[in-house]
């Protein structure tokens, strides 16, 4: 931490103070004393944001901090650079949605190159419409179950294997379409109701063929 620290042109002492700090912060002050190379690979990852942060940069790039952590080191992460974007700026490239609707204020989607769409997590998916979303699995009685649904939403459709519904008033009209199914004998080997999410939007920008 010191070597790096006044590779940065940060004295000796003050880089050891501060380098204290990030490994308490990061749930590594006890491994201060072992060699990088004895730490999990999950420690390594926590070791590199400590590295980067010890000349204390107002501006910090963070390049899928969550990846290979494990569940409660994503946490630890997470809520350390979440307090830290309240007194830094803080950019982070992931290809998470979940990771980048829980930690950031605005977000880029960009796609080969080019800036898709840029705001705030919240205001990205109300411009895939109002409301919740209902994921069904119907098995062979996918188009049959899509006819049904579209006398009732405007926005069903079929995605994969799945029927998809997404609209304002769908819990309001909800028991009236399982009724629907009921009457025509189409079972359901799955439903998910949720609301919109980062992903619904990355999806509907840049659609949903596997790319290489």
């Amino acid at each position: 931490m010191e070597f790096i620290g006044e590779a940065y042109g940060v004295r000796s002492s003050l880089a050891r103070q501060r380098g204290l700090g990030l490994l308490e912060a990061l749930g590594l002050a006890g491994k201060a004393h072992e060699t990088a190379g004895k730490l999990s690979g999950g420690m390594k990852r926590r070791l590199n944001i400590c590295l980067a942060l010890v000349h204390d940069p107002e501006i910090i790039i963070f390049d899928e901090p969550e990846a290979g952590l494990d569940p409660q080191s994503r946490v630890l992460v997470r809520e350390y650079i979440r307090g830290l974007a309240r007194v830094k700026t803080v950019i982070l490239t992931t290809h998470n949605m979940d990771e980048a609707e829980r930690l950031a204020d605005r977000v880029a989607i960009i796609d080969h190159g080019k800036l898709l769409v840029c705001g705030a997590p919240d205001e990205l998916k109300r411009s895939l419409g109002a409301g919740d979303v209902l994921e069904l699995e119907v098995g062979a009685a996918l188009e049959q179950a899509a006819a049904l649904a579209r006398e009732l939403f405007a926005g069903a459709s079929t995605v994969n294997h799945s029927l998809v519904i997404r609209d304002h008033a769908l819990i309001d009209h909800l028991p009236v379409f399982l009724e629907k199914l009921r009457v025509a004998n189409i079972g359901q080997n799955e439903i998910k109701l949720r609301t919109n999410s980062l992903e619904d939007v990355f999806l509907s920008l840049t659609g949903r063929r596997l790319r290489e």
